[in-house]
């Protein structure tokens, strides 16, 4: 594989989109131009289209791309090894990026959808690993429905702009967990005794008063005395929906009660219950209810 010609450029795409996203990665190609790019706490997600050639990464964070369409064969160097002849990558497949590995890869123009996360999310969400997360290698054209799901869907939150930090965290354990079943297998986590009557109670108290929070799963999971990964799975166990769906169903349910014996404008309204703003209330209730709030007002009337 041959060194970047000097018509290749290194695009400075966290000072062009504001964000430190890419942390000190260094990522190098003909041309990317993002479509849309959002980040939450420690974790990116991006879709963009590149030019032909050679494209260069070398990260200090975990990057998993996902490619929508069937792409023709490529040139893969990883590190100093040998330029390896790639197959052809099938529609949804995935290449998976650890941190520290130099990769150098050379095909046709493409489009992506890209994740980026940082190192230290996996102790964050699951301590359980300890030190077998570090067991990761580079991964090219992988099918995964379950992984290519995950990633489609933290890239339609792009659009939507109302992603919550449950819902993110929720995506995020469950990427983090397939990935790692690739590389360990079956994960030795302990096995969880769930939520104690006592501990689901602290969570729903702390719910209620928190509606106006930007609640995330780690605090929950804090609430609950668990892991994010554990708590989550005991909280479905318990409850019946997940911890994000079930903030969503409180939520809208202040809101309909808000509704019913106040007058207030529908924005303070939004705030009151917790969410982003009217246009954020007026899409989940919309969408969980069939009506928008106006409409569920007026027949109140």
């Amino acid at each position: 594989m041959q060194p970047p010609s000097e018509r290749e450029s290194t695009t400075d795409l966290a000072s062009a989109t504001g964000q430190n996203w890419l942390g000190n990665s260094v990522w190098r190609s003909p041309d990317i131009q993002i479509q849309r790019i959002k980040s939450w706490a420690s974790i990116t997600a991006v879709s963009y289209h590149r030019a032909g050639g050679e494209t260069t990464w070398h990260g200090d964070r975990f990057r998993l791309v996902l490619s929508p369409d069937q792409l023709p064969s490529a040139l893969c160097q990883v590190e100093q090894g040998r330029t390896q002849d790639m197959r052809p990558v099938a529609p949804l497949s995935l290449a998976f990026f650890p941190p520290g590995l130099a990769v150098r890869i050379t095909s046709p123009a493409n489009r992506h959808i890209q994740v980026l996360w940082e190192t230290d999310l996996y102790p964050t969400l699951l301590p359980e690993l300890g030190a077998a997360a570090s067991r990761f290698d580079f991964l090219y054209a992988v099918p995964d429905p379950l992984l290519s799901q995950i990633v489609t869907t933290l890239a339609q939150e792009i659009e939507g702009g109302f992603a919550d930090k449950i819902l993110i965290e929720s995506l995020s354990t469950a990427l983090f967990i397939r990935i790692a079943q690739r590389f360990i297998g079956r994960l030795p986590l302990p096995s969880s005794k769930g939520l104690s009557p006592e501990r689901l109670q602290r969570v729903r108290e702390f719910v209620e008063a928190h509606f106006d929070d930007d609640l995330s799963l780690t605090v929950l999971a804090d609430v609950a005395c668990l892991s994010p990964y554990h708590f989550s799975r005991s909280f479905k166990e318990a409850v019946g929906v997940g911890p994000q769906r079930y903030v969503m169903q409180r939520r809208l349910e202040r809101a309909r009660s808000l509704m019913r014996r106040t007058h207030q404008p529908l924005a303070w309204i939004a705030q009151e219950a917790g969410f982003a703003d009217q246009s954020h209330l007026t899409s989940i209730f919309r969408r969980e209810m069939g009506v928008t709030p106006g409409q569920f007002r007026a027949a109140l009337a």
